[in-house]
């Protein structure tokens, strides 16, 4: 597995504006990229704000976001199912790891899509 480049503390990154990377646009790696994944991805980068002002840092200074399941299905009214579905892809794309714990709420690492 490649290494990820994950949004930092203090960094600027260009998603936090408008919640879409260009790169899902002009990048063809991102071409067959579900568009619902790329809405949970800017789900996901809108809440890094919340990340820094929660200090959700983990020990390499990388943020990440906390965001439970059930939270997610009522934002993109869908079932857990799609919701597992779309991490996955993100997954696939190399902008999300995932670090499973036994409880529902675990950290989600979102990778800087202009960085790869």
């Amino acid at each position: 597995m490649k290494t990820q480049l994950r949004f930092k503390e203090g960094q600027d990154y260009p998603e936090q504006q408008n919640g879409l990377p260009k790169a899902f646009f002009h990048d063809p790696k991102y071409r067959d990229m579900s568009v619902n994944a790329r809405y949970l991805y800017m789900i996901f980068t809108l809440r890094m704000t919340e990340s820094q002002n929660k200090g959700w840092i983990d020990d390499d200074g990388n943020m990440y976001i906390i965001y439970s399941d059930e939270d997610l299905m009522k934002e993109m009214h869908c079932k857990s199912c799609t919701v597992d579905k779309l991490k996955n892809e993100l997954v696939e794309f190399d902008l999300l790891s995932m670090e499973k714990h036994s409880n529902h709420l675990y950290p989600l690492h979102v990778s800087n899509s202009y960085s790869h």
